[in-house]
């Protein structure tokens, strides 16, 4: 893996420890095509697509090593392509923007922010001309953006870094990785305070450690001894939901035993990249059958499963829900 796919570390491992293997992605993607089929062959919503809260999806969907982001309805209708390049699409909280981090202008992975149809895409400069910066997740009040920063020259310099929303400026250093180790954020927890991240150690991609940093006085803390990466803080603040060997996982933030989500479904369906409704009562995810990796949306203790996408061989992920 290169450095600069390191900013996309966290869903690299995610799939790493699946059963099955999708297709290879690289940090940047190319947009939408005109060959490009937004409006897949999806199956009809089952009936409880009817209570399903609604909002707007975001997703990534890759035929081989060429990628393409879309928006959908949380019941899998309305499919369009974002013509815009990048990986690991986020919804702002407000909902009126995505950012997308790709490589800029000066050459180095920063995040660029787009309106929701395409629209007024802005790719920013970045902060420091040395630094990349995988910038994913957004604080609750919109301000602020929670990046993995690396420098290939002085790994010192390595870990999480924030910057502003609104102009990817005001960097500011959140932790220092040890031995050139890579920080890469998750989540910001619902008040704001506290963000998680996976602490990665090259060359072993499978040598990580999940972790939550308190914004204020930087206090830094593992999750559990096992080994864990990604997740998603549910919208109540108790709940860590992330996945691992092909099955969705729950954390309690504040310890205790992890629970797998037992998928309601005839035959075993490996799982991955999972993320909240905005109510929590939800969970949007990719799901491997025969012949693709589609997207599927469930309660969130694994009922109601609905299949929202049938994509023969292309893989969907990089998932967000708004």
């Amino acid at each position: 893996m290169t450095n600069r796919l390191a900013a996309a570390a966290a869903l690299t491992l995610i799939i790493a420890g699946c059963g099955s293997t999708p297709a290879t992605r690289s940090a940047t993607q190319p947009g939408p095509s005109a060959s490009a089929s937004p409006a897949s062959s999806a199956p009809s919503p089952s009936p409880a697509s009817a209570a399903l809260p609604g909002g707007r999806l975001i997703f990534a969907r890759y035929v081989g090593d060429a990628g393409s982001l879309f928006t959908a309805n949380p019941d899998g209708t309305g499919v369009a392509p974002l013509p815009v390049t990048g990986v690991n699409p986020r919804w702002s909280p407000d909902g009126r923007h995505l950012s997308v981090p790709a490589d800029n202008a000066q050459g180095r992975l920063f995040v660029g922010v787009v309106d929701p149809d395409g629209r007024h895409y802005v790719q920013f400069t970045s902060p420091d001309p040395m630094l990349d910066l995988g910038c994913y997740a957004w604080s609750p009040d919109g301000s602020r953006l929670a990046c993995e920063g690396w420098d290939e020259s002085d790994l010192s310099r390595n870990g999480l870094y924030t910057v502003r929303a609104t102009d990817g400026g005001d960097l500011v250093r959140v932790t220092a990785s040890p031995h050139g180790a890579h920080d890469i954020p998750s989540d910001y927890s619902p008040d704001g305070n506290e963000i998680l991240f996976t602490r990665q150690r090259l060359p072993d991609e499978a040598d990580v450690t999940l972790m939550v940093v308190t914004l204020a006085g930087g206090a830094v803390r593992s999750v559990s001894d096992q080994r864990l990466y990604g997740g998603r803080w549910s919208p109540d603040g108790t709940t860590i939901l992330l996945d691992g060997d092909g099955s969705l996982r729950l954390v309690p933030v504040d310890g205790g035993a992890i629970r797998t989500v037992r998928i309601d479904s005839p035959v075993h369906l490996p799982a991955l990249g999972g993320v909240w409704s905005p109510d929590g009562e939800w969970i949007l995810f990719s799901g491997h059958n025969e012949t693709s990796w589609d997207l599927y949306v469930m309660r969130s203790d694994g009922t109601d499963l609905v299949q929202l996408t049938d994509t023969p061989g292309r893989w969907e992920g990089e998932v967000d829900w708004r």
